[in-house]
């Protein structure tokens, strides 16, 4: 039985999850499916995280709405 790693990490190790994670993170953000991002890209991805955190629509995020979302509430 393999010890100590996050949510059973084991083998397949910290730096492994961490770039399949930031593959995912790219793939969903390359709109185009180029493999590069486009300042547009990269706005309209960053647009998408504000505005589901801003879950009552005054555009702002306080840090409560940035816990809550982060907790998944």
């Amino acid at each position: 039985m393999m010890g100590g790693g996050m949510m059973g990490v084991g083998m397949m190790g910290r730096g492994m999850i961490s770039s399949m994670v930031m593959r995912i993170i790219f793939s969903l953000m390359d709109a185009n499916g180029d493999g590069k991002l486009s300042l547009e890209e990269f706005q309209a991805a960053h647009e998408r995280i504000f505005k589901a955190l801003d879950t009552d629509h005054d555009g702002t995020v306080t840090f409560e709405e940035m816990q809550a979302f982060i907790r998944g509430h």
